[in-house]
């Protein structure tokens, strides 16, 4: 498990569930893409439960620029951060 995945399954146990990009400009926006699909990659893996997810579109490009994690964390995502806490 990478530690920025790792980082986002505790800031979801934490309570943040609303995730924006930093900065609006066309960098920010594809940079916080990444953060996009590790919380997409979760969602799939049955961490966390469903994502809201907002696209716009910036200079003729799509870009998700907010994601909202409704219900949490899964007892498999809090089963696996234990386990990673405990290591």
């Amino acid at each position: 498990m990478t530690p920025p995945f790792l980082d986002l399954l505790k800031r979801i146990a934490d309570g943040v569930i609303i995730y924006e990009p930093f900065r609006r400009d066309a960098d920010g926006l594809r940079e916080f893409q990444d953060t996009v699909h590790r919380l997409q990659e979760m969602e799939r893996l049955g961490l966390v439960g469903h994502l809201f997810v907002q696209r716009r579109t910036n200079r003729n490009e799509d870009y998700v620029d907010l994601v909202m994690v409704q219900g949490g964390l899964t007892e498999e995502g809090k089963r696996l951060l234990t386990q990673q806490k405990g290591l």
